[in-house]
C-alpha cells in the first residue's frame, strides 16, 4: 500500500478546474495552527535572545523587546480551547530549552511540568501532536560556551532531547527537532543580524554540519525511547520543519546559475543531507564542504514545509553571495511586502515529493502579515486549494497549518506584523477573533473550502 493512501483512505473531490471554491478533503487530513516557544511564551530571561534583545541599541525593528510575548505561557489553555472550538484537529507547540535547562546541567522541574500539562491538554482534547525541540534560541549558557560547536553543549542538547523524550513520549505524535535550520546559519553567521552576530562563513558552514548532527542524534535518541512509542508498537515519527522559499532566475544565464545555488543552499543541502547521508555546499566565492555521513542517512520520518513567498533571484556582484533576491511582482503582498503566490506552495511539495519518494509532507507553516485582515482569508483558500491539488495528484501531504492561531513575536521584525488568526491587545493580551479564524473554523469542521458565497457570507 502506498504512503499516500495510508495517509488519506479516500481520495478528495474536486471543484470546479482553476477554481478554490467547495473542495473537499480526505478523511483524515489535518487542519492545524499552533505557537512557537520563545516567539509566544514569553517570560522567559534565559535565553541567548534575552540578552541580545535588551542591548542598546534595541535590535528590533520596532524597538520592543520580546516581554511576555503573546503570554502563551500563562494563557495556553485558553489558546487551545479556541482551536477546540474552531475544529482544529492538530497542533504544535515548542519546547524551549532554556526555559527547561535554565543552567547547565540544572533542569526546571516545573517548567517540565508546565510543558507536561500542554501536552496532556492537547492530548485530552483529541488534537494530533506536533512538538518541535529548537528554534533559534539558546540556553545563554550554552551561547556563552561557544554554542553548537562546544562538545558540552552538544553532550548537554543529547541529554535536553532524552529529558523530553522520556517526559513527553506518551503524548507526542510527531518529532520535529528543529526550525528553519539553515536560516538561523544564514543569520547567525553569514549575515550576522541575530545571535551569535558573527560574520564567518567557515565557521557557518562547520555550524550547518554540526546542526546535521544534532538532528541525526535526536532522531535516534527518540527513536530509541520506549515511552516514545505508541501504544508499544508505534514507533515515534521524527522530522524537521524546514522554511522553504520558491527561487526563479530573473533572466540570464548568472541570473540562473546563482539562483540554483542558492535554491541548492537553502532549500535542498539540509534535507539531502538527512535523506542520503551526504552534504556538498559549493557557493561562488566558497566556502564549500563536502562530507559523507552515514549518521545522517535516513534521519527524516516526516518533512514539515514552511512556506511563504516567491523570490525572483539576480546575479549581483556586490552582494554576498553573489546574489540579489527580489520578492515577486504579484498584485497581493502581505504587510511585510512578500509577494502571495499559492502556486509556489505546490511547486515546491512537488518538488520535494519527487526528490524524497514517499516522504510524508506537512504544511508547518502558511500565513500572511495582515493588520487589516483584508487579504489574508483569500490568501488562505488560495493556499489550502493548492494542498488539495498536490492530494489529487497522488502527493503524500497530511494536512495544512495556518501560522499562527495568535498574533506573536514576529523575532527581528518585533510586534510589528500582524499573523495571527486572533489578534491579541498587546495591553491586556485579550484574543480577538477575525474573519480568517471564521474562514479556518468554516474550512477545519467541515474538512473543505466554501463554496463563493459562503466565503463571502464569512463577512
Amino acid at each position: 500500500m502506498s504512503t499516500e493512501k495510508k495517509a488519506h483512505p479516500s481520495r478528495p473531490r474536486k471543484g470546479v478546474p482553476g477554481e478554490p471554491w467547495g473542495l473537499e478533503f480526505p478523511e483524515g487530513f489535518l487542519w492545524a495552527a499552533g505557537e512557537d516557544a520563545y516567539q509566544h511564551e514569553g517570560g522567559n530571561d534565559h535565553a541567548d535572545w534575552y540578552d541580545w534583545e535588551h542591548s542598546d541599541p534595541r535590535p528590533f525593528s520596532d524597538g520592543s523587546v520580546s516581554g511576555i510575548c503573546a503570554d502563551f505561557w500563562n494563557r495556553y489553555e485558553s489558546d487551545f480551547t479556541l482551536a477546540e472550538r474552531d475544529g482544529h484537529n492538530a497542533h504544535r507547540i515548542g519546547i524551549e530549552w532554556s526555559r527547561v535547562e535554565p543552567e547547565q546541567g540544572i533542569y526546571d522541574d516545573r517548567a517540565f511540568a508546565r510543558y507536561g500539562d500542554m501536552l496532556r491538554s492537547l492530548r485530552d482534547k483529541g488534537f494530533t501532536v506536533f512538538v518541535n525541540l529548537w528554534h533559534f534560541t539558546l540556553p545563554a549558557w550554552a551561547a556563552r560556551k561557544g554554542g553548537w560547536l562546544n562538545d558540552e553543549v552538544f553532550t548537554r542538547w543529547e541529554r535536553y532531547v532524552a529529558a523530553c523524550t522520556r517526559r513527553f513520549g506518551p503524548y507526542v505524535d510527531y518529532w520535529s527537532t528543529m526550525i528553519d535550520a539553515q536560516i538561523y546559519v544564514l543569520r547567525g553567521w553569514f549575515v550576522g543580524d541575530i545571535p551569535p552576530l558573527k560574520n564567518d562563513k567557515e565557521e557557518g558552514i562547520r555550524v550547518f554540519s554540526r546542526i546535521l548532527d544534532a538532528h541525526a542524534a535526536a532522531y535516534r535518541i527518540i527513536k530509541g525511547e520506549p515511552s516514545a512509542w505508541r501504544t508499544g508498537k508505534v514507533a515515534p515519527r521524527v522530522g524537521m520543519i524546514y522554511f522553504f522559499a520558491l527561487y526563479q532566475p530573473r533572466r540570464t544565464f548568472l541570473d540562473r546559475f546563482v539562483c540554483t545555488q542558492l535554491d541548492r543552499f537553502f532549500n535542498r543541502n539540509m534535507p539531502d543531507a538527512l535523506m542520503t547521508g551526504r552534504l556538498e555546499i559549493r557557493m561562488a566565492g566558497g566556502p564549500n564542504l563536502r562530507l559523507r555521513r552515514q549518521s545522517w542517512e535516513g534521519t527524516l520520518d516526516w518533512l514539515g514545509v514552511n512556506y511563504y513567498y516567491r523570490q525572483i533571484v539576480s546575479f549581483s556582484p556586490k552582494t554576498l553571495g553573489l546574489v540579489r533576491m527580489d520578492h515577486g511582482s504579484g498584485p497581493v503582498k502581505s504587510d511585510m511586502g512578500w509577494e502571495i503566490y499559492p502556486e509556489g506552495l505546490y511547486t515546491l511539495c512537488a518538488e520535494l515529493s519527487t526528490r524524497y519518494p514517499g516522504l510524508p509532507l506537512m504544511i508547518t507553516e502558511s500565513g500572511m502579515a495582515d493588520a487589516e485582515d483584508s487579504r489574508r482569508p483569500r490568501m488562505i483558500v488560495d493556499h489550502a486549494a493548492q494542498v488539495h491539488r498536490l492530494i489529487s495528484d497522488g502527493y503524500p501531504v497530511l494536512g495544512f497549518t495556518y501560522w499562527s492561531l495568535t498574533d506573536n513575536l514576529e523575532w527581528t521584525e518585533g510586534f510589528g506584523p500582524k499573523f495571527g488568526l486572533y489578534r491579541v491587545d498587546r495591553e491586556t493580551m485579550e484574543r480577538f477573533e477575525t474573519r480568517s479564524a471564521r474562514l479556518f473554523r468554516f474550512m477545519a469542521t467541515r474538512n473543505r473550502t466554501p463554496t463563493l458565497a459562503e466565503f463571502e457570507s464569512l463577512g
